[in-house]
């Protein structure tokens, strides 16, 4: 068994491996800990020669904040599977075997032992000393803890995350990249709480968005945001706790529906009623201010003057 001390491979549990780039190159040990599977969380695939020689699985990311791995957390875990299953062993490496390649590792022992992401983490770090996933990642992985360490579509924040990463990858491109990421975010959009309240336009009462579909936020910092000194004043405010936890009702932000695709490509536009064209607010993808002062990105603006919320109807048993 590889020495857990080492620096380029060490064995976290029965057949999961965490390395760095070096540790694709010690073939020897790699044969000697029947490594069947290599899975590599980087900018760029391993060489070829590796690719065909291990079963192999390339996520593209790099050790950055925002970078995205929460996403490809259910992919992962099913590449690991298959090495368990087929009794080999996997190993799993970025470039130094510190930060990506540890947040797919911890997240699996989370998923698979029910383990908090501190325990989770203790585990890690026990078998290889130098892990320390960057604070984007410790922010993913709090969020899969607070999902019951699974992929829960429906779950508020995780929406919430989907459409900030989608807001953030939409910056600086063409309309027809902005149109395919679109599509994509669509396509996976699943359903959610079908038996709640609907927002319905005024005017011609078609349904519009669901009441799970607003995008709550803390009230923010009042008129003083608005200040020219707005960001310097704001975080001279103090608030208690209540305060600061207190959800805003004076706007609608939404999550972006169905019925939106096709209209939304540029960074910032009206809002119109897909049915009798009434205009019902503005959307700016990189956000915009509440009248409460909170920033809110995306800004998915509904005037509340404009919907009218109608609550389900309630059949009493007989």
């Amino acid at each position: 068994m590889t020495d857990s001390r080492d620096c380029d491979i060490s064995q976290i549990v029965d057949n999961i491996y965490i390395g760095g780039e070096k540790a694709v190159h010690r073939t020897d040990q790699l044969k000697q800990n029947n490594v069947t599977h290599i899975l590599t969380i980087n900018n760029v695939p391993l060489h070829r020669s590796y690719t065909d020689t291990y079963k192999y699985k390339f996520v593209y990311g790099f050790d950055l904040e925002f970078t995205d791995l929460l996403s490809h957390f259910e992919e992962c875990f099913e590449f690991i599977d298959d090495a368990l299953d087929n009794r080999g062993g996997v190993l799993v490496h970025c470039m130094m075997g510190c930060s990506r390649s540890a947040t797919i590792v911890i997240a699996y022992l989370m998923n698979k032992k029910k383990l908090s992401y501190s325990e989770a983490l203790e585990l890690v770090k026990s078998m290889r000393p130098m892990v320390s996933p960057n604070d984007g990642f410790v922010s993913q992985l709090l969020l899969f803890e607070e999902m019951d360490c699974t992929i829960d579509r429906t779950h508020e924040k995780f929406r919430q995350y989907r459409l900030k990463k989608l807001a953030t990858n939409l910056q600086g491109t063409t309309a027809e990249e902005r149109s395919k990421l679109q599509s994509s975010y669509f396509d996976t959009t699943e359903e959610i709480k079908k038996n709640d309240a609907v927002f319905k336009c005024r005017k011609c009462r078609h349904a519009l968005f669901r009441q799970s579909g607003i995008m709550k936020h803390t009230v923010g910092d009042g008129e003083v945001a608005f200040d020219w000194r707005g960001k310097v004043s704001s975080e001279k405010v103090e608030k208690s706790p209540d305060e600061a936890e207190r959800v805003c009702d004076l706007s609608y932000f939404i999550e972006p529906v169905r019925w939106m695709a096709g209209s939304i490509q540029d960074l910032e536009g009206k809002l119109a009623c897909p049915k009798c064209s009434c205009k019902i607010g503005s959307y700016i993808w990189y956000g915009e201010r509440c009248p409460c002062g909170a920033w809110v990105a995306p800004a998915f603006h509904i005037q509340t003057a404009k919907v009218d919320m109608c609550k389900p109807r309630i059949i009493p048993n007989r």
